[in-house]
């Protein structure tokens, strides 16, 4: 029978006599059976006997460990009473571990999953099964850190049996000796409330870091130990452990920010409410040894079974992990192998919340995972050290508690979003399609550093992924341009009315047409060019020599027209000269630069086998034209956009012609990266007009220029300034990190996508749980995430490389990543041309010798595959 069943026995066996129940509790016991107690007036006159008979009527094959039937009068010399619990509700060790193999929680819910920041203080246990691993030294480095950035924090030494803490600050001296956590437990425990600043030490005058040490250990301290028993508090009404965090919290002249608890190492009655019950997140230290696998495994399945302190969000201890101390070697395999091993384990020790966590963003290992080197300093000294450099590798936990806390930005009065946020929402609009496609292009156009030099005359090469900007900087100089730019080749969407702009039926019989009059596709471009020039350029007067003018009398107005022209001038003498002295004479009589604008040559000519080939040996032909032509050209620029994958597979002569004239499209500036976005937000008329509420108005561009501060103030009101879970303590940074490929490069339209898909779950959600800090939630992004990779994933197979299909099914049969080497033999020409676009990347192993591959966050969900144990 379990826990409810037991008291709904006992109360029908009361009832049917009419005696009333002042007071029930059901408890279980640790190891087997239940603790009973029943206060009733109904007992007075009955024998102990009868009072059992009674009340287990029909629970005689019960176990029972512990039986208290009294009446009030008994009740108040008969001592503490067990408290009325489930299994689950007890925090110590013996039910912890039984709980994670017998009750598996339906959902488990972090910190860190809640839109709403937590009531401070946030209260972090520092724990570790083994001794030696820098548990008291990671938690003093991390106090002084988040003091440093303005924090005030608290640091209790939990470790009774062996006090050091205060050692650490270099304390130990000024502890008295009616001082300390002893003494503060042992007057809770009698129902007192003591003066908890006497007890505490001050660590820096000048940041508000204090110690509360656990007391000088002598007779005294020995004597107090005993009677320190948290089994008794976690089964009656008074718990000093919950009192002491609510004296913390309330009872000093200040409110503390951090609560850090430095518990003990091993299995102890202390450190079990420490991890299951107090803690908001549970720091767990150790070193990926044998030894410790299976242990530290228990604990953190009890620790993924427990409920915290905050019992009405139903809360579970969000675990963080500290790998220390990785030994130094020269060996960076050596190292890897450390951190390899110890991911691995999270991964597996976590793989319970796969199934428990299905609607929330998935756990990445490596995010609350830190690694800390061994240094001889650090294990030598007797205190923590003010070197700079030291605390360096420390920071990354210390950023783990700052995500829970607000910001400087966050503190201030918060902005009153009821007035905007819901027009915002209908107003807002994410352009998610290629340049191709987006309306107000110009207002959308983003123009960076990158771009600029992409821009310029001297540039006449762009490259770039698909999804990186190259038909951007098309469209601009095509239509937001002062000079005169020309589409030889485009997108067929942006074709319109250029019939010259051939499909890719036309470039097969152009082939033909080239074979037939045995000329090069040089010699077609060159006909292309001028043909596009003379159709398209207005207001230059120079004309083809007499026998191209009599092939062009009759200007071609189609395509199947122009395919005719072009083939019947492939076949006259010297063609290939006179087109080169129609282009000549073009430039000549040009009074400003004039772009001759190539884009769509990765699509223009179809995705069988005979057009990629096709394409290659076109546009080959091309760049072997313009490295022998446009140097000669004084006012006619070249301006080529070509994917990456499509140059680096080109052979042509003097190749290094563009050596230092090419501008490869890649976003590595954040602030230019969200400007994409931002600029989209801002056509929202309601959200320009909240943003120019702010700050008189400084936060609105001038002159259409954005600086970073802008961007981010921007960012952080549209979305939000913090992500709570992981590394990423940044939204822009949680963004930036799960939109990367496998080549670390961003698309501006994957982010659109995610925003788009963000902006349409926010607004269902702000129906069922409104929410006012942001015009869109943090979670909204984490949960659009997977929808991004299925889109991504989607554009990668069927608008750029088919031929990697038959690798993603083998990682869909795999299911995992990190994968082995070893599981995907047979696919090396596959392998080598998803590495070089991004859809994996080494995961151990060297370049040339791969042990394992990892899928970045891009294309994970959208492959179906989940990450284990992957840094």
């Amino acid at each position: 029978m379990n826990h409810s069943e037991i008291k709904e026995r006992i109360n029908q066996n009361m009832s049917r006599l009419n005696l009333d129940i002042l007071d029930l509790r059901v408890q279980p016991d640790p190891f087997i059976g239940w603790r009973i107690a029943v206060i009733s007036p109904g007992f007075q006159g009955k024998s102990k006997e009868e009072r059992k008979n009674l009340v287990l009527d029909g629970l005689e094959n019960l176990t029972i460990q512990w039986l208290d039937l009294l009446t009030p009068e008994e009740k108040e010399w008969a001592g503490a009473l067990p408290i009325d619990s489930e299994l689950k509700d007890i925090p110590l060790w013996p039910e912890a571990l039984a709980r994670s193999g017998s009750i598996v929680p339906e959902s488990v819910i972090f910190p860190s999953d809640l839109d709403e920041d937590l009531e401070r203080p946030i209260v972090a246990t520092f724990y570790s099964l083994r001794g030696g691993v820098g548990r008291s030294t990671s938690l003093a480095y991390t106090a002084r850190i988040l003091a440093n950035r303005g924090r005030s924090v608290i640091c209790v030494d939990m470790d009774l049996e062996a006090p050091g803490l205060a050692a650490l600050f270099g304390k130990e001296n000024e502890i008295k000796n009616d001082q300390g956590l002893i003494f503060v437990l042992q007057s809770l425990d009698q129902g007192e409330r003591p003066d908890i600043r006497k007890h505490i030490l001050r660590v820096s005058e000048t940041e508000e870091i204090y110690c509360l040490p656990a007391g000088l250990p002598n007779a005294n301290y020995a004597r107090l130990l005993n009677f320190i028993d948290p089994s008794a508090w976690y089964r009656e009404d008074r718990n000093p452990l919950r009192e002491l965090i609510n004296i913390l919290s309330n009872d000093l002249p200040f409110k503390p920010d951090v609560i850090l608890l430095d518990a003990r190492t091993g299995i102890t009655p202390l450190n079990g409410p420490l991890l299951f019950d107090l803690a908001d997140l549970a720091i767990i230290v150790f070193f990926p040894h044998p030894q410790t696998q299976m242990g530290t495994g228990e604990l953190i399945r009890a620790l993924l079974a427990s409920e915290t302190r905050r019992t009405e969000q139903r809360l579970t201890p969000e675990p963080r992990f500290i790998v220390s101390p990785i030994p130094s070697s020269k060996a960076p395999e050596v190292i890897k192998r450390y951190q390899h091993r110890a991911i691995e384990w999270i991964g597996d020790w976590l793989s319970i919340l796969d199934e428990k966590r299905k609607d929330l963003e998935p756990i990445t290992e490596s995010e609350i995972t830190h690694f800390i080197p061994y240094q001889e300093e650090i294990a030598t000294s007797d205190r923590i050290s003010s070197d700079g450099e030291i605390w360096m590798d420390f920071e990354p936990v210390a950023e783990w508690l700052e995500r829970f806390l607000p910001t400087v930005n966050e503190q201030r009065p918060p902005i009153d979003l009821f007035n905007y946020k819901p027009e915002i929402l209908t107003e807002l609009e994410f352009s998610t399609g290629t340049a191709e496609y987006q309306s107000d292009f110009l207002d959308k156009f983003v123009e960076t550093d990158l771009v600029n030099r992409a821009l310029q005359p001297n540039t006449p090469l762009v490259l770039g992924r698909k999804g990186t900007g190259k038909t951007a900087i098309f469209r601009r100089l095509l239509e937001g341009s002062s000079e005169t730019s020309i589409a030889v080749l485009s997108p067929s969407p942006l074709k319109g009315d250029r019939f010259w702009v051939i499909s890719p039926e036309g470039f097969e019989a152009i082939d033909s047409a080239l074979t037939e009059a045995g000329k090069s596709w040089r010699d077609f471009w060159l006909l292309q060019i001028c043909l596009a020039c003379h159709l398209t350029w207005h207001g230059n007067e120079s004309e083809p020599d007499p026998v191209i003018a009599e092939s062009i009398e009759n200007i071609p107005t189609t395509e199947l027209e122009f395919i005719r022209c072009i083939q019947g001038l492939l076949q006259k003498p010297q063609i290939g000269l006179l087109a080169r002295d129609w282009i000549t004479r073009l430039d000549r009589y040009a009074n400003s630069k004039v772009f001759l604008l190539f884009d769509g040559l990765d699509t223009g000519f179809g995705n069988t086998q005979p057009g990629r080939e096709r394409r290659t040996q076109a546009i080959e032909g091309l760049f072997s034209l313009v490295t022998d032509l446009a140097d000669t050209l004084l006012q006619i620029k070249f301006k080529l956009l070509l994917r990456e994958d499509i140059w680096r597979g080109l052979h042509f002569d003097n190749k290094s012609h563009f050596f230092g004239r090419a501008v490869t499209l890649k976003w590595t500036n954040k602030a230019d990266f969200f400007k994409v976005l931002i600029k989209q937000a801002l056509l929202s008329q309601k959200f320009k007009e909240l943003v120019g509420s702010i700050n008189g108005g400084r936060l609105l561009p001038t002159d259409n220029y954005f600086n970073e501060m802008q961007i981010f103030d921007i960012w952080n009101l549209l979305v939000g300034e913090r992500m709570k879970g992981g590394k990423s303590t940044f939204t822009r940074n949680w963004v930036w990190n799960r939109i990367a490929d496998g080549s670390d490069n961003h698309s501006p339209r994957s982010l659109l996508q995610l925003f788009v898909l963000a902006k349409e779950w926010e607004t269902k959600e702000q129906e069922q749980n409104s929410y006012w800090k942001t015009i869109i939630r943090p979670r909204a992004l984490s949960t659009s995430l997977e929808e991004v990779s299925k889109q991504a994933l989607d554009a990668l197979i069927n608008e750029e490389f088919p031929e990697l299909q038959e690798l993603v099914d083998r990682l869909r049969e795999i299911g995992r990543s990190p994968f082995k080497a070893t599981e995907v033999t047979g696919l090396s020409d596959r392998l080598n041309l998803g590495r070089e676009v991004g859809l994996l990347s080494v995961y151990e192993g060297t370049e040339d010798e791969v042990e394992r591959y990892k899928v970045p966050d891009l294309y994970l969900s959208g492959i179906g595959m989940t990450r284990k144990g992957q840094a």
